[in-house]
């Protein structure tokens, strides 16, 4: 089998509570908002897609994001230089999102930022540099 699939179309991430995470989406982080529906949100993450998707009757009132599930770990997007992270860092800590500030991967030694939404999904804002050696 070949899926002949040419790139992502979008991604589906269940939130507690859709008002909330549009404002963080759209308010905090500055992604577009591309269209509303009843019960969904679409917008444009610099590029990808992603509809966020209200609970319905199959969603615990209790449930939470946990990156330990089979599924969905993070979701990361880059960041063309690494001299903004700081930057970065400084605009979610005003805003009073959770991170962690800028780190750096023991394998590619590249800088990245990770942090969490309303519901706890894990994004990270990640300079690839290029590497011979990875």
């Amino acid at each position: 089998m070949k899926l002949h699939a040419n790139g992502l179309s979008h991604l589906g991430l269940r939130v507690t509570n859709l008002a909330r995470a549009k404002r963080f989406y759209v308010d905090t982080l500055g992604c577009q908002l591309v269209r509303e529906i009843d019960g969904a949100v679409l917008v444009n993450v610099y590029g990808t897609l992603i509809s966020l998707y209200g609970a319905d009757s199959h969603s615990s009132s209790n449930d939470h994001f946990d990156p330990f599930r089979v599924g969905l770990d993070h979701l990361a997007l880059a960041v063309e230089d690494t001299s903004i992270l700081e930057d970065l860092r400084r605009d979610l800590d005003a805003a009073g999102v959770l991170n962690h500030g800028v780190e750096e991967d023991l394998e590619t030694h590249d800088k990245y930022i990770s942090f969490y939404d309303h519901d706890g999904i894990a994004w990270e804002l990640y300079s690839v540099s290029t590497h011979p050696d990875v």
